[in-house]
């Protein structure tokens, strides 16, 4: 392995965002034809797990399945979009993604041939975003009490 090969291994296994390259097929499937080894460290899938397992939607929770289809439709019209889901690794555990997609056309297509992004994993963010959102939304309404005085 030279040089620039171990410093790209090495600084890839820290940082915690990976991207993806989708083929889009005339059928509308999604086959997968490249991902950043963090995609492993993130989802503790290997690559080949991603098509093996269908795509995307195999790996989001239930609950924000909705959330990646609406992105796939604007993703699909031509528009890039960005998404924020949660998604569960092969250890069971629940992460968080900043989902950022362009979708790339085909003239010859006349349709979306490929979907390249990148997806951040925001777990941490998250993890310290909801509760203060909790915290907030259960505190009363100062304005609203004193009004009823």
């Amino acid at each position: 392995m030279n040089f620039f090969e171990e410093y790209y291994r090495s600084v890839s296994k820290r940082i915690s965002s990976f991207a993806y390259d989708f083929r889009v097929e005339s059928n509308g499937a999604f086959v997968c034809e490249c991902v950043t080894e963090t995609f492993v460290h993130i989802t503790g899938y290997p690559f080949e797990g991603v098509n093996a397992q269908g795509h995307w939607l195999s790996l989001v929770y239930p609950n924000d399945i909705p959330i990646l289809e609406k992105q796939l439709d604007c993703l699909l019209s031509g528009q890039s979009n960005v998404s924020e889901f949660r998604i569960i690794t092969k250890s069971d555990e629940i992460r968080w993604l900043r989902n950022y997609a362009h979708p790339a056309w085909g003239e010859t297509q006349g349709r979306v041939i490929r979907i390249y992004g990148t997806a951040q994993d925001i777990t941490k963010q998250m993890k310290l975003e909801i509760p203060k959102i909790f915290r907030r939304d259960a505190l009363p309404d100062k304005k609203a009490s004193t009004d009823n005085r």
